[in-house]
């Protein structure tokens, strides 16, 4: 039968704005981490004159004063490197143009970026020096990009001098290369607390772009005023400052609740099923239950969260340790393995009846993420897993 998935799309664009819109949040975590790593990053704003802007105090500036970069994003399919003719087609001079002309007369310092979604072309002699703000200096370059961004060749000169070009690195490393600079900050946090940090960098910035950064009570009350939707784009020091704490002091997250490393099988967990002849796939399907739930919990706590309390968490594996002893006594002995008999049945109930027993609900009502805590509670010496000898 037909299928139209092998039947090329007569409009795709809306996958390909996704993905811009997913590689222009990653692009603004770059200068997110600059400001995390103390560089001189004020705040980071999007989607307001420009893509992105960044306003920095660089050392040495006199009197705190801000300097502005106005970037526009620029992405695409193509593995070449970009030339000056490939600058122009995409057009981030006509935008940046445009920022000039609204933003010049502000008394501001500034610089206008076109970042650009992998390398530049080194052999071409016209797109270096527009990276270097010395796209002005030779007049037949000067006359090409004034014509192409239809400008004259007087406004050109002023507006030339103040363009960058920055190499972004490509979609499918440029999350991964965050993620390593954000670890370089905490370094030490273990991969899966890096990673749940990222991420809500990621949603913030996701918000940020789309103004909805922060509370959202003001304009669910009052017609908010201009400014202030702006600052509902704007991430700033306080904006990602539980970020910074938990860098900071490893204490403010659940350093030590994922213990059970699925190399190492000598746990209680993995002795208790082994008593209770569990196969190979039931005791690893246990061990990669138990950390995702830990994994889970790692990240609600990590993000602030968790909504659990200790009369909660008590509730909860109170019913989880109920449920696990019922199901042991009517099955431990059970030929040839016990283990599994109570490994399966367990699940079954658990994610059959998962409201029954998260009503608050700490683990999102998740079956299987209830197994994996009921397997924490095994490997604490709650419960085993039956023996043949029973």
């Amino acid at each position: 039968m037909a299928d139209p998935i092998d039947t090329d799309a007569p409009d795709d664009s809306g996958s390909v704005t996704v993905e811009r819109f997913e590689y222009q949040a990653h692009a603004t975590l770059r200068s997110v981490l600059q400001m995390l790593a103390g560089t001189g990053v004020l705040h980071v704003t999007c989607e307001h004159i420009e893509d992105i802007v960044v306003a920095t105090t660089p050392p040495g500036t006199p009197n705190g004063d801000v300097h502005w970069d106005f970037q526009q994003i620029k992405t695409r399919e193509s593995p070449d490197p970009w030339g000056l003719s490939a600058v122009l087609d995409a057009k981030p001079l006509a935008s940046l143009w445009r920022t000039h002309k609204a933003v010049r007369d502000l008394g501001l310092t500034y610089c206008l970026t076109a970042g650009l979604e992998g390398l530049m072309d080194p052999g071409d002699e016209d797109v270096q020096a527009l990276a270097r703000g010395r796209g002005a200096e030779k007049e037949a370059r000067l006359k090409r990009i004034a014509r192409r961004v239809k400008i004259t060749p007087e406004e050109a000169a002023t507006f030339l001098p103040l363009v960058r070009i920055q190499q972004l690195p490509r979609r499918i490393d440029i999350e991964s290369r965050n993620i390593s600079a954000l670890g370089e900050l905490g370094p030490q946090l273990v991969g899966a607390e890096v990673k749940a940090l990222y991420d809500e960098l990621t949603r913030r910035a996701r918000e940020a772009m789309q103004g909805k950064l922060g509370p959202r009570w003001p304009s669910l009350i009052t017609a908010p005023e201009p400014e202030e939707r702006v600052l509902q784009k704007r991430i700033t020091a306080s904006s990602v400052a539980d970020i910074q704490r938990r860098l900071l002091r490893p204490d403010h997250v659940l350093l030590q609740r994922i213990t059970q490393d699925l190399t190492q099988i000598q746990t209680p967990l993995v002795r208790k099923m082994r008593a209770g002849v569990a196969s190979a796939g039931i005791i690893e399907n246990a061990q990669l239950l138990r950390a995702n739930a830990d994994s889970y919990r790692l990240t609600e706590e990590a993000m602030g969260t968790w909504k659990g309390d200790d009369k909660l968490e008590e509730d909860l594996d109170q019913r989880l340790l109920i449920a696990a002893r019922t199901v042991v006594a009517l099955h431990s002995g059970v030929r040839p393995s016990p283990a599994d008999t109570i490994f399966s049945t367990l699940l079954d109930k658990l994610t059959s009846q998962a409201e029954s027993y998260d009503r608050n609900p700490l683990y999102g009502k998740d079956g299987m993420l209830l197994m994996g805590r009921a397997c924490s509670l095994s490997d604490a010496c709650n419960f085993g897993w039956g023996s043949v000898n029973d």
